[in-house]
């Protein structure tokens, strides 16, 4: 009985969620909002996932956020999840263009937020 206490406890920890990495964040010109860019690493049943967060400058990454403007993961490793997948640019202070690897499966892609402007750009 022992040992299979100590078996569920040992792999509960598969299924924990993984901390979220920062790979990159770009501000506004005024400095006012900032984008970023994290990786979530997945456990026994999520792949690793790329994840692009838009807030304000203050604002600070907490390992329970997830991407409330662009979500994509490597689809069955047809990209590489690294800071070169996925490309900040602004193009104005409500303008935020992402480029990003085509090869990346998207689940999430916004068109605006908090009146920041999207745009995407595959390459």
């Amino acid at each position: 009985m022992l040992f299979f206490a100590f078996c569920f406890i040992s792999c509960a920890t598969i299924f924990e969620d993984s901390p979220l990495t920062l790979l990159k964040e770009a501000y506004n010109h005024k400095k006012t909002k900032k984008a970023m860019v994290f990786m979530n690493g997945g456990n026994a049943t999520t792949d690793n996932s790329l994840h692009v967060v838009l807030e304000n400058a203050d604002f600070k990454l907490t390992d329970a956020e997830s991407g409330n403007v662009f979500i994509v993961d490597s689809d069955h490793n047809s990209a590489k999840l690294d800071s070169n997948a996925i490309n900040l640019t602004w193009l104005s202070e409500k303008t935020l263009e992402i480029s990003f690897d085509s090869k990346l499966r998207t689940f999430k892609k916004a068109d605006e937020i908090d009146g920041v402007k999207i745009v995407y750009k595959e390459r």
